[in-house]
């Protein structure tokens, strides 16, 4: 990963202020139509070299940290670009804009460069990379309640994951469902309130990944049994396996496949994708040696409620009791 401190990444830039002659300014963007350097802002350009090996993620943190450095005023990163910066998934494309609070009284307005959000007061911010941001908690609850109830559980989810398994640089948290109600009741927003509180009744920090999130919000809407999650289960070697889901009505093993599986070196763990490919089968084979069943499915029908429905039903998911649905059911 790219990433480093906001003072490495700020060295990378070339600002067009700093260019003080005709000629320094005429050659560097000789080499901008060369397509040498790439713009990160306007008046700020890194190597076409070192923008081409980020991901989408990390140029958006990229964007953040730069427009924020570079702002004439003191700024509090929030919602969607605090969200980058604490690292939660993203389903969609980022926004154009940086997402800042600013205070009621000030009467700041959005621009093309930033959105604000005023507020009456401001949280105890915490700090990323040299960057101020909104905590996670609230991090959570503003994205909870701009999103759909799907967004909003993949970033609860990981929120309630985090505190047992914290990301190297980031800071510590130990944040609770609790600490998520008490946030949602604390910030004076009635406008999503209610699918906030569905969002964190629903919401599982078990969940490892966001197709596991979204294969549950799907399997709920579908009216299926709802599984247990991250169960450990023994093979027939004697192994033990932690799986995705279990239905121990059905006697089913579940397993989201997703794309990261086989490419998020986290999840690699210096392994080659052929490799993981092979483990994953030495595994599936355990596991089915125990007579249990075995499924999965990959992101493209984890996404679609009446494709998973199909696939669980046919591998053995019952169909939830008339009135057995949960008190979180997403509407």
């Amino acid at each position: 990963m790219l990433d480093a401190t906001t003072l490495d990444w700020i060295d990378q830039l070339t600002l067009t202020r700093d260019l003080r002659t005709p000629g320094e300014r005429a050659e560097f963007f000789a080499r901008v139509r060369r397509h040498e350097f790439v713009a990160v802002r306007r008046g700020a350009y890194v190597a076409a070299e070192y923008w081409s090996r980020m991901d989408r993620h990390e140029r958006y943190r990229a964007r953040v940290k730069t427009s924020v450095t570079l702002a004439v005023e003191k700024l509090l990163v929030s919602h969607d670009s605090a969200a980058a910066l604490w690292r939660l998934p993203r389903l969609g494309p980022y926004p154009q804009a940086i997402h800042v609070l600013h205070a009621q009284s000030s009467g700041g307005r959005s621009t093309t460069l930033f959105a604000r959000h005023a507020v009456a007061s401001f949280p105890q911010p915490e700090i990323i990379e040299g960057i101020p941001v909104t905590p996670l908690a609230r991090t959570a609850i503003d994205l909870i309640r701009a999103g759909t109830f799907a967004e909003g559980v993949v970033v609860a989810d990981a929120v309630l994951r985090r505190t047992a398994y914290p990301l190297a640089g980031l800071p510590g948290t130990a944040v609770t469902r609790a600490d998520l109600v008490r946030e949602a009741v604390d910030v004076p927003i009635r406008l999503g309130s209610a699918k906030a509180r569905r969002v964190i009744e629903f919401a599982d920090g078990l969940a490892d990944r966001p197709g596991e999130s979204i294969s549950r919000v799907n399997i709920a809407l579908a009216g299926l049994t709802m599984p247990q999650l991250q169960v450990p289960i023994r093979g027939a070697s004697g192994r033990r396996w932690v799986v995705d889901f279990w239905w121990p009505e059905s006697n089913l093993i579940g397993e989201f496949d997703g794309k990261s599986k086989y490419t998020d070196p986290e999840f690699l763990r210096g392994r080659t994708p052929a490799q993981v490919v092979y483990d994953e089968k030495v595994r599936e084979d355990d596991l089915r040696a125990t007579d249990r069943s075995f499924s999965r499915w990959p992101w493209a029908t984890a996404i679609s409620m009446p494709k998973l429905r199909r696939h669980l039903v046919a591998a053995g998911v019952r169909v939830q009791p008339r009135g057995g649905t949960s008190s979180a059911w997403p509407s």
